[in-house]
């Protein structure tokens, strides 16, 4: 079937690769690139503590954002399918129940939030000192979450309906809104925190904006419907979707343990310098996300068709570029990560701790591309069960054994081994369930 010039049944892979997967990353990248300049102005126009005080906060937000996921991702490989098969009014269903489910979440979480935010804050890690810091970014935060939630479904379903690069440009819109504004609230009007969180969620609020104006045009075949709720098309978005939830939700956990750890170990200058690390290691994972959502669309729609041959060779198009881009990674950040966190605070002991523990931390990337594009390789072919199994065993399992033994042994340096750990447990994993004979055949 033929979407614009870009046919998923009969372009070559690696043309298609490039046209899915070149526009994701760069998304993503412009994502991380306004999440870095946001961490930028936060520790040269608050200090450590602003940067602490966010890192303590993000974990709510991070659970909005990985709901988002579990329902763009697990509700847009369903649509490419349907697509593949040629079901029209199936495609508007499953598009109009992920909507439905992201502003339920929303509510959910965002009343909740409020209701029991000073129990929250302390929950999450805050001392008493980063307390007032750390509400006045999650306030806000969560209030505006629910266009951050919009942006990343809607992108998802744009990116597959034959459109990346305006999946691309809404997060483009996003980032300029998110640098200028905090160039503004946070320098100039000297706002703070607030001044942080207002920033980004008006950069949200654009890029959301921006997405839906797509669906109102006429040539998008792609509506929302009013109708009730189906429990099984909820649970089919939902467990295509789980994969990408529990990944993303782990960043909220990892971030809970090691602020918890570092807290224990180091103080507020170790959840200021993980602060740091967690900002430039976003953008490592945000380029294998892209990656990973490249492959998605090609091997969905091929799945519906049952090009077999095709969903094979996209698979190994996706490892190789994979481990090129982790090698990449992991020579910049051996030769530059002085330069790279300097960017953050001039504080030579941060910049010390912060320097060791990216290093170790970001050894991680070499099997972290390997095991999202498997991830993206199963969820894409509603092999859900297996996704899931790798996506548990890397965010949760492997993770906790790390962060809760490695530190007894080798201090810190234990905290920053924990994730390179996770993912090579987890590759380890996806090895032995793919070379089982059973499942040779199931994949």
């Amino acid at each position: 079937m033929k979407f614009g010039s870009i046919d998923l049944e009969k372009d070559s892979i690696s043309r298609l690769f490039f046209n899915f997967s070149f526009p994701a990353v760069m998304g993503m990248l412009i994502s991380a690139f306004y999440v870095i300049v946001d961490g930028i102005f936060i520790g040269r126009g608050i200090g450590g503590d602003g940067l602490a005080a966010i890192n303590l906060a993000y974990p709510v937000i991070t659970l909005t954002i990985a709901l988002s996921l579990m329902f763009g991702t697990g509700g847009a490989t369903v649509i490419s399918i349907k697509q593949g098969e040629g079901n029209l009014k199936e495609v508007n269903r499953y598009f109009s129940h992920m909507i439905i489910l992201n502003i339920i979440s929303y509510i959910i979480i965002c009343s909740l939030t409020l209701i029991f935010q000073d129990k929250i804050i302390f929950l999450l890690g805050s001392s008493e000192k980063l307390f007032y810091l750390t509400k006045a970014y999650l306030i806000p935060g969560v209030i505006f979450s629910i266009f951050f939630m919009l942006s990343i479904s809607l992108n998802a379903v744009v990116r597959n309906n034959n459109s990346p690069n305006f999946a691309m440009a809404s997060m483009g819109i996003g980032a300029i809104v998110n640098i200028a504004l905090d160039a503004l609230f946070i320098i100039k009007f000297k706002w703070g925190m607030y001044g942080a969180a207002y920033a980004t969620g008006i950069a949200q609020m654009s890029s959301a904006l921006f997405l839906l104006s797509y669906f109102f045009k006429k040539d998008c075949n792609i509506k929302f419907m009013k109708e009730t709720l189906n429990l099984q098309i909820i649970k089919r978005i939902c467990s295509n979707g789980f994969s990408s939830f529990i990944l993303e939700f782990a960043v909220a956990i990892i971030t809970i343990l090691f602020n918890s750890t570092l807290m224990i170990l180091t103080g507020e200058i170790g959840v200021a310098a993980f602060s740091i690390i967690a900002y430039i290691f976003y953008v490592f994972r945000m380029i294998f996300n892209g990656l990973a959502q490249g492959i998605q669309p090609i091997i969905s729609y091929n799945f519906g068709a049952k090009h077999r041959d095709r969903i094979k060779a996209t698979l190994v198009l996706g490892h190789k570029i994979s481990l090129i881009v982790a090698l990449s990674i992991l020579s910049f950040v051996y030769f530059e990560r002085n330069f790279i966190i300097e960017f953050f605070n001039g504080d030579i002991e941060l910049i010390t701790l912060a320097s060791r523990g990216l290093l170790i931390y970001s050894s991680a990337v070499i099997f972290l591309g390997a095991n999202f594009i498997n991830i993206s390789y199963l969820q894409s072919m509603e092999k859900s069960t297996f996704a899931n199994i790798l996506s548990f065993g890397r965010s949760f399992v492997f993770i906790i054994i790390g962060i809760f033994t490695l530190p007894d042994f080798i201090g810190v340096d234990g905290v920053w081994l924990s994730l390179p750990f996770a993912d090579f447990m987890t590759f380890i994993t996806g090895a032995a369930i793919t070379l089982k004979k059973k499942n040779r055949k199931i994949l």
